[in-house]
C-alpha cells in the first residue's frame, strides 16, 4: 500500500486562500504561505470570549467612557475586535513591535465605524495584555507610547503571575524609554528592569533580525512540526484507521490530506481517496 503525505499542501493551501481573501495578492516567492500566515494570525486578537481584568489604577476619561463600554463589551462576549486595530493590519509584512516585544495590543477608542469597516482613529489608546483567556485593561496611553516602561510597571504591579514566566537573573541594565526605542529601531531583543529590580525577558517574545515576531515565526515552525508527527502517527496505525472506516473503503494508494474544522477550529484528517474523514485522539 502506497502512502502519500499531502497534509503540509493542504495546510498550506488553506493558509494561502486566508491570505488571498484577506490581501488578494501576496510575494509568495520571499515566504512561503505557512510563514506569512501566521505572521499575520500573530497580530489578530481571537474572536472568544475573554474573561477581563482591569488595572487597579485604571482612568477611563469621560470622553472615552463610552467606546470603552463597547470595548468591554466586544471583549467579554466574543466579538471580533479587529475594527478596533491599526489599520496597518492590511499590510501583510506589518510588524507591531510594541505586541511583538511586549506583547500588548492597542485599541482606537472611536465610535464610528468608518467605510473600511474600522473605527475612527483616536489620539489615545487602549492598552490590552491578552493571554491565554484572559484580558487585561493596562491602561490610556498616546501613540508615543510604545516603549514606556509604565506599561510593564502596570503589569507587574496588577499581575504579576503573568509575567513570572518571563523572569530573569541576568543582571540587565536598567533602560530609559529612548534607549527601548533605539533598541526596537534595530530589531533587538532586551531585557525589561522594573522599579523593584525584578528582570524579564520580552513578554511579547522578541523579534528576528528582519523584524518578525519570534512568536508568530515558532509557530509556524510548531504547526509544520506538528504535521509532521502526525502524518507519522497516521502511517503507523492506517490499518487501524481504516478499520474504522464505517463503510470499510479502501484503495491500493492512501493519499492523507487535512481541512480546518470551523465550528471547533481543528484539523480534521482525510483519506483522499475514499473520503473517509478522521481525528486523532490524544
Amino acid at each position: 500500500m502506497e502512502l502519500i503525505n499531502e497534509v503540509l499542501n493542504d495546510y498550506s493551501d488553506y493558509c494561502h486562500s486566508k491570505l488571498i481573501e484577506e490581501f488578494k495578492c501576496y510575494d509568495s516567492s520571499k515566504y512561503d504561505s505557512i510563514y506569512w500566515y501566521q505572521r499575520y494570525k500573530h497580530r489578530i486578537i481571537d474572536a472568544k470570549k475573554w474573561e477581563l481584568t482591569e488595572a487597579s489604577d485604571l482612568l477611563i476619561p469621560s470622553k472615552y467612557q463610552s467606546a470603552y463600554e463597547l470595548i468591554k463589551q466586544d471583549i467579554l462576549s466574543g466579538e471580533s475586535l479587529k475594527k478596533y486595530q491599526s489599520r496597518k493590519l492590511k499590510t501583510l509584512n506589518y510588524d507591531d513591535d510594541m505586541l511583538s516585544h511586549w506583547g500588548i495590543q492597542h485599541l482606537h477608542l472611536g465610535l464610528e465605524v468608518q467605510s473600511d469597516g474600522y473605527i475612527e482613529r483616536t489620539g489615545d489608546l487602549l492598552f490590552v495584555f491578552f493571554k491565554e483567556s484572559k484580558a487585561y485593561i493596562v491602561g490610556i496611553y498616546n501613540h508615543t507610547s510604545w516603549c514606556d516602561i509604565d506599561i510593564i510597571e502596570s503589569i507587574h504591579k496588577n499581575w504579576p503571575s503573568e509575567l513570572a514566566v518571563y523572569k530573569s537573573n541576568s543582571t540587565a541594565p536598567v533602560l530609559t524609554q529612548e534607549q527601548y526605542k533605539t533598541l526596537r529601531s534595530k530589531n533587538a531583543c532586551c531585557n525589561i528592569v522594573v522599579s523593584d529590580g525584578t528582570e524579564y525577558m520580552s513578554p511579547g517574545g522578541g523579534v528576528t533580525a528582519n523584524g518578525a515576531p519570534i512568536t508568530g515565526i515558532f509557530n509556524s515552525q510548531k504547526i509544520i512540526k506538528m504535521f509532521n508527527f502526525d502524518f507519522e502517527t497516521i502511517k503507523e496505525n492506517i490499518g487501524l484507521i481504516l478499520d474504522s472506516d464505517p463503510e470499510q473503503r479502501r484503495s491500493e494508494t492512501i493519499t492523507v490530506g487535512m481541512r480546518i474544522c470551523h465550528e471547533s477550529k481543528g484539523f480534521i484528517y482525510r483519506i483522499k481517496e475514499t473520503g473517509f474523514e478522521f481525528n486523532l485522539q490524544s
